[in-house]
């Protein structure tokens, strides 16, 4: 999967948050984490030590949001 791929499982709300909308598992550096349909994410809140909304945020803004 390319990196811009993950925004096909998120849906960006107003208020700045990234709401997963189809489950799948985040693999970063230093782990793998399950995220299921319905999570939240924002700024600030690290998973698998990745900011998810701001790094979803900059690719949004690369390849659409």
């Amino acid at each position: 999967m390319a990196k811009h791929e993950i925004l096909n499982f998120f849906e960006h709300r107003r208020d700045g948050a990234w709401i997963c909308v189809k489950p799948f598992t985040l693999t970063t550096k230093v782990s793998s984490v399950d995220i299921r349909q319905g999570m939240r994410f924002d700024y600030g809140k690290r998973v698998g030590g990745v900011d998810l909304a701001e790094y979803l945020e900059q690719l949004g803004s690369q390849f659409g949001s």
